[in-house]
């Protein structure tokens, strides 16, 4: 699909909060369901985790999935199939929307093929699986029942090089971004693996990123990264301009409403304490978009999802001056 020549960025407004510390507890990631089921991955207090099921009306729908350790991602394939990384048994696991098991693959090691500690997945357009490597500091490519195809990347903080990569998306092109945990940085590489360029830098400033995680794009070829220790999402262009950030707006969901209203003792806590702080995420895991211009936030540390939706419009190169060979100002 062709990227807008530029774009005339109306604004990204808050839209609504779905889950709660009971349903979507610790979520690290979810996936979007053609009928509008949302596929929360969470994690346990402990080890463990599940795939809670839910949707726009912030219902609960079930547990699928069982036999997680320390699970990190999870994506769909064309056919519905959930596709799920879990750090600590260093597979990948496959599941359907009822939680059966279609089997996993991976073995741990350090060895073409091999995981230590996978983190961030996704598919490109022939449904190959990418996986961040991440303590092997190096992204791999599988066939989607995990026969490897490839790979690159080692261990530095050169470019091309990795420390601790976690997010990892595609473009239409077939461009491979990734999240460099311990660098603070994003990389783009072609479909070969050769480097194209790198964005961000460690701060908590425009631009800065503190322990990059899960990552994606949208339509328009905008990158959102999961900016984990500054508590935020950060908003980059398709060059890497940064754009914007998200630090949370949220409000309570109809499921958190609900349990509030039957608790009088819960019900004077939240009538005592200040509400700013309440809104703001906390440790956000993973961002995800849809077709509908969407936005998901993973927000961990609050045990929900913030939902913004995006208002964009694409411009031609008639209706927008080039880009200036030097800087100018304006005023609106």
């Amino acid at each position: 699909m062709a990227k807008p020549y530029a774009l005339l960025r109306a604004g990204f407004p808050f839209h609504t909060t779905i889950g709660m510390r009971r349903v979507t507890t610790y979520p690290m990631d979810m996936a979007i369901g053609n009928d509008g089921t949302l596929f929360v991955l969470n994690r346990s207090d402990g080890a463990g985790g599940e795939i809670r099921r839910t949707n726009w009306a912030d219902e609960d729908l079930g547990t699928i999935g069982s036999g997680f350790l320390w699970p990190v991602q999870i994506i769909r394939d064309r056919q519905g199939l959930l596709y799920v990384s879990d750090e600590g048994s260093h597979k990948v696991t496959v599941w359907d929307r009822e939680g059966k098991s279609h089997g996993s693959w991976g073995t741990h090691g350090p060895t073409a093929g091999q995981l230590n500690r996978p983190s961030g997945i996704a598919f490109d357009a022939d449904e190959n699986l990418w996986v961040a490597d991440t303590l092997n500091h190096r992204l791999q490519k599988f066939s989607n029942d995990g026969r490897h195809m490839g790979g690159f990347g080692s261990h530095g903080a050169a470019e091309g090089q990795f420390d601790m990569p976690w997010g990892v998306a595609l473009d239409d092109e077939g461009f491979v971004f990734v999240s460099d945990w311990r660098n603070d940085r994003v990389q783009k590489f072609g479909p070969d693996g050769s480097f194209v360029m790198q964005f961000g830098h460690s701060g908590s400033g425009e631009g800065g990123l503190n322990r990059p995680a899960g990552l994606t794009l949208d339509a328009d070829g905008d990158v959102y990264v999961a900016d984990r220790g500054n508590h935020r999402v950060a908003q980059f262009d398709r060059t890497g301009r940064y754009v914007d950030r998200f630090i949370g707006d949220a409000t309570l969901s109809k499921s958190g409403r609900i349990y509030i209203m039957a608790n009088p003792k819960v019900l004077r806590a939240r009538e005592m304490t200040t509400l700013e702080e309440s809104r703001r995420l906390r440790g956000p895991a993973s961002v995800r978009v849809d077709d509908k211009g969407f936005l998901y936030i993973c927000d961990f540390g609050s045990h929900r999802i913030q939902v913004y939706r995006k208002e964009a419009y694409a411009l031609t190169d008639q209706e927008v001056w080039a880009v200036p060979g030097a800087p100018f100002l304006y005023t609106v």
